[in-house]
């Protein structure tokens, strides 16, 4: 038996992929979690449905180490992630989407990948190529932009409240159209990323978008110059 850690994105959805032409068993897991926009977790299950994955997803709730929000906050919850997982399948082969970039950053939950034995296919990979490889057998995630967690838009402790706020404000700007989006909750103010194209666009809308993120909770609004990508 074989699991996928599947986010949605391209990377654990060309591994998925992988495994499919082959005619190898898996099940494509997404985690749920009060981190985890639950936009992500509906295209998951999107992309999933239309390119036939068995798909199941997981609820887990962060641990004590994790919400402290330390620099080891990602092993934590690569592990509890990962425990989850072989509580619910029992021993079972993990894939998931670690790709080169990855392993050039500082990624502490890939110490959690070795401790568990998981199996990254595309580790000898870049992030182009795999959006290239993705592209030419046409998965039509081949072009969303990489994204994570909503904990890492969280200066200092994470708490509910926070993810919330950063959760309803990305959501109102995507649905004004911006492409790349994060939004940094830092000691109760927010600062804005979007896609260095769509930063002119930002500042026209600056009263509409400062307004709603006030609404939000947040006191003060500003918006990050250098851009996203």
């Amino acid at each position: 038996m074989n699991v996928v850690l599947f986010s949605g994105g391209v990377d654990s959805t060309l591994v998925a992929y992988m495994l499919k032409l082959r005619s190898i068993d898996f099940v494509a897991v997404t985690i749920d979690a009060e981190f985890i926009a639950r936009r992500e977790i509906e295209f998951a299950r999107k992309i999933a449905r239309i390119l036939g994955f068995r798909h199941k997803i997981i609820r887990i709730d962060p641990s004590y180490e994790f919400l402290r929000n330390d620099d080891l906050r990602c092993y934590y919850c690569k592990r509890k992630m990962l425990t989850t997982v072989l509580s619910e399948f029992g021993e079972v082969r993990i894939f998931d989407g670690t790709n080169r970039d990855d392993l050039n950053e500082f990624r502490p939950g890939l110490k959690a990948n070795e401790e568990f034995g998981v199996i990254s296919p595309l580790k000898d990979l870049s992030k182009d190529e795999i959006r290239e490889i993705a592209r030419k057998v046409g998965l039509p995630n081949w072009n969303k932009p990489s994204n994570s967690c909503l904990a890492t838009r969280v200066i200092g402790e994470i708490t509910k409240d926070k993810l919330r706020m950063v959760e309803e404000a990305e959501d109102f700007l995507l649905s004004l159209g911006f492409n790349v989006v994060r939004v940094k909750h830092e000691f109760g103010n927010a600062r804005i990323e979007v896609g260095r194209n769509e930063i002119e666009r930002a500042f026209e809308l600056r009263d509409v978008i400062v307004g709603k993120l006030k609404e939000i909770g947040f006191k003060r609004v500003s918006l990050d110059l250098e851009g996203r990508f």
